[in-house]
């Protein structure tokens, strides 16, 4: 096979992998804040004095966490930031490869004039994948919590009255779409609302696609409520109910 045939194809790709890389720093400072790799905010934890914050809920920032770590969510950083120092590196990160809310934190600190942001790259599974060490304040112990499918949920809550949904999304999620009769208490604020709860009822815990249900029907049980979940969360409600509409 003659390789001479593909070289334009491989030139017109390394040109195209070039272009992504030359655009990668104009977009950052289009943003204003820059990401960080978990090496270097290791290196830099070892060397020197910085704000570092995790921007998930209390509850699971309390229950897994980056050593010294403050515990703001993002959902409340902005009013939070006359509280940080700006006379040293501010990094953010969350639970998540995306960084979904770190970005939104560190959008927020550019905002305030912050001029020193990052955010973690790939968040904490970075860290972890790179060997680095958590700690845990206020553990929460795992416990075994059933769920249900998005499409037997309608029919197990019939036949299950005791039961009452809580939506542990962000307030603006919720007011855009949820199962009816749904309590919110965004999972941001369930470690001081949670008493807010009818003590009679059961829970039927609800997030945004399962993956935070699991943990805040963990402390939910804890503190003395019969709870299960929803399976999947609302993307799974959502895209069981899309389906059927399909069908018909």
């Amino acid at each position: 096979m003659n390789s001479a045939r593909f070289r334009p194809l491989l030139h017109a790709c390394l040109l195209l992998v070039a272009f992504a890389w030359s655009i990668t720093p104009s977009v950052a400072a289009a943003q204003g804040w820059k990401k960080v790799k978990a090496e270097t905010l290791n290196d830099w934890l070892e060397k020197e004095q910085l704000t570092l914050v995790n921007v998930m809920s209390r509850i699971e920032c309390l229950d897994h966490r980056i050593a010294g770590s403050q515990c703001i969510a993002c959902e409340e950083f902005k009013d939070n930031l006359s509280s940080i120092p700006r006379d040293r590196k501010l990094v953010l990160y969350c639970e998540s490869e995306a960084c979904t809310r770190s970005c939104l934190a560190a959008d927020e600190a550019v905002k305030a004039g912050m001029k020193d942001v990052y955010v973690l790259e790939a968040g904490m599974p970075a860290w972890k994948a790179a060997g680095f060490p958590l700690e845990s304040v206020q553990r929460v112990p795992r416990m075994y919590v059933q769920s249900v499918k998005a499409g037997e949920l309608t029919a197990w809550l019939d036949r299950h009255p005791e039961f009452v949904v809580l939506d542990i999304r962000a307030r603006d999620r919720y007011e855009k779409d949820h199962l009816k009769g749904a309590l919110n208490i965004p999972l941001y604020q369930l470690h001081e609302r949670y008493h807010e709860l009818p003590q009679d009822r059961s829970l039927m815990v609800v997030d945004d696609q399962g993956f935070r249900s699991f943990l805040a029907a963990s402390y939910l049980a804890r503190k003395g409520f019969r709870v299960m979940r929803l399976f999947g969360g609302m993307a799974a409600w959502k895209s069981y109910s899309e389906g059927k509409r399909q069908v018909k």
